[in-house]
């Protein structure tokens, strides 16, 4: 957690040293056109989201949040959208239905943390500005690159979970039941 605030806050002071200096050379004010068009352009994604996953899936909006599943649940498919959340899914108890599950996460700053189901497959796809990878103890640094990983037997399993993260700032971790 203390690397992800480190990246967080060294992100921050870059993007608003680019807009000072911006600012200073050509003398146009980012500050004045980008967060007002932010602000915007969050509020038509929230009313117009794109479909992402088909109907019924669960949708979550949360501006800052915590989720944690354990024990005995069942996954289904959701999208989270989150400026920062911090999500926990542990998949060792859980009841996953036959087929593909599909998991969407949408944020700003998010804090990842998965434990690998035992009878079915898992694929992450992580896209975003700067990624802490954690998998199973080997640990990686990404900035502007995707992050991707599956279970070995993911093609072969009838169970599968894939999950899909859309953040500027995460850290993900991936553990096996009992590490």
């Amino acid at each position: 957690m203390k690397n992800r605030t480190a990246i967080l806050i060294g992100s921050i002071l870059i993007i608003m040293g680019a807009f000072s200096i911006i600012d200073a050379i050509f003398g146009i004010n980012l500050w004045a056109l980008v967060f007002p068009l932010m602000l915007i352009g969050l509020g038509f994604l929230i009313l117009f989201r794109p479909k992402t996953l088909p109907g019924g899936t669960n949708f979550i909006l949360r501006f800052v949040g915590e989720t944690n599943k354990s024990h005995e649940w069942t996954v289904e498919p959701v999208e989270y959208w989150t400026f920062v959340g911090s999500i926990k899914l542990d998949f060792s108890e859980a009841v996953i239905p036959e087929g593909e599950t599909s998991i969407v996460m949408n944020s700003f700053v998010n804090d990842l943390k998965i434990i690998l189901p035992t009878e079915a497959g898992l694929k992450l796809t992580a896209r975003g500005f700067v990624h802490d990878t954690k998998v199973k103890g080997y640990k990686e640094d990404h900035i502007f690159a995707p992050f991707e990983y599956a279970t070995p037997d993911y093609l072969n399993q009838s169970r599968k979970i894939n999950i899909q993260s859309l953040s500027f700032v995460s850290e993900v971790e991936i553990n096996e039941h009992g590490s």
